[in-house]
């Protein structure tokens, strides 16, 4: 029985890098995560926790969608999916207006930001779309951006990099995650790895598919989400060889998330599928190794097939 509480424990190489990550946002963003889970108490009172949901999807598959252009190509496909109750599309603040705008609803929304600037990501959304969407939102997310959504939310508290304000959120929020969890969840440093974290560990989902994470750029200058330019963009690029094996370029940020989610898979790969159907990028591939055993790297369609044979019997009819 996998224990939520410790799935972190032992990875090979993303606790380092989760740690970092957190310090580094934590020398920021503390003051504004502490003032914000405090003003958040009465919401989060009103609204309960995801923990609360534990195993809500059990057996069925968590599509997670990404904010890559990639996903651009997709939006036909996962038109096709989006009303069969087996699947569940699990979504990003980040992405959501384009994938509202392309006619993809998801059933969750991720959104962790503490700093209220990221509102620009709901910029000319109508939210009255949110009405249908659960929204997952960490207690240190800013009060403003809650204020915007109109649908229901389920909260998660997250470990933080100071041991005091971590002291101070379990008292604020006893029991913290709820009478199911009553302990902080970790993060994996981003929104979409999270989410991964909670469709697998709390709804109970296997399969995994993976849509929209590259992780990367197609070239130097290319910009990093499909409909507008970012400050990702003007981050230093490197050099790493993607599923196919040409040379694209990711930034030290992309690849920790990437070494996040892979040792995360990784290490509960016994007791899951997990099909990469992003058709691009560097998820799920190393310049060392190639391709990763546990992450399958597949076109959509042929995931989706995947994912039903897992559903009906257990194991996918080919690997």
């Amino acid at each position: 029985m996998l224990n939520a509480v410790d799935y972190l424990k032992d990875l090979n190489h993303a606790e380092d890098f989760i740690k970092a990550v957190s310090e580094n946002t934590g020398r920021q963003y503390l003051p504004l995560w502490e003032s914000n889970a405090k003003t958040n108490r009465i919401m989060v009172e009103e609204c309960g926790w995801v923990a609360d949901c534990q195993d809500i999807h059990k057996g069925k598959t968590a599509v997670m969608l990404g904010a890559s252009p990639a996903i651009n190509k997709q939006f036909d496909t996962l038109d096709g999916i989006q009303s069969d109750p087996d699947f569940i599309f699990v979504a990003v603040h980040s992405g959501l207006k384009n994938l509202l705008e392309h006619g993809i609803r998801p059933k969750y929304c991720m959104l962790a930001d503490a700093d209220p600037a990221v509102k620009r990501f709901w910029d000319g959304m109508d939210m009255s779309q949110t009405r249908s969407i659960t929204l997952i939102p960490n207690v240190s997310t800013h009060p403003s951006l809650l204020e915007m959504w109109q649908g229901p939310m389920k909260f998660v508290a997250y470990y933080t990099s100071d041991d005091r304000l971590d002291k101070k959120m379990r008292k604020w929020f006893n029991p913290i995650n709820g009478e199911k969890a009553n302990h902080p969840f970790y993060s994996l440093s981003s929104q979409y790895n999270s989410g991964t974290a909670v469709a697998f560990l709390v709804f109970g989902c296997n399969p995994i598919i993976f849509v929209g994470n590259e992780l990367s750029f197609a070239a130097e200058e290319t910009p990093y989400y499909p409909d507008r330019k970012d400050v990702k963009d003007g981050f230093q690029r490197k050099p790493h060889p993607d599923i196919y094996g040409n040379t694209i370029f990711t930034s030290y940020g992309l690849y920790s998330l990437k070494l996040a989610l892979e040792d995360f898979l990784g290490k509960i790969s016994g007791n899951g599928w997990f099909f990469n159907c992003t058709e691009a990028g560097i998820f799920g591939v190393t310049a060392k190794h190639g391709n990763l055993p546990w992450i399958h790297q597949l076109k959509l369609k042929t995931g989706i097939a995947q994912a039903r044979h897992v559903m009906r019997t257990g194991e996918p009819f080919y690997c």
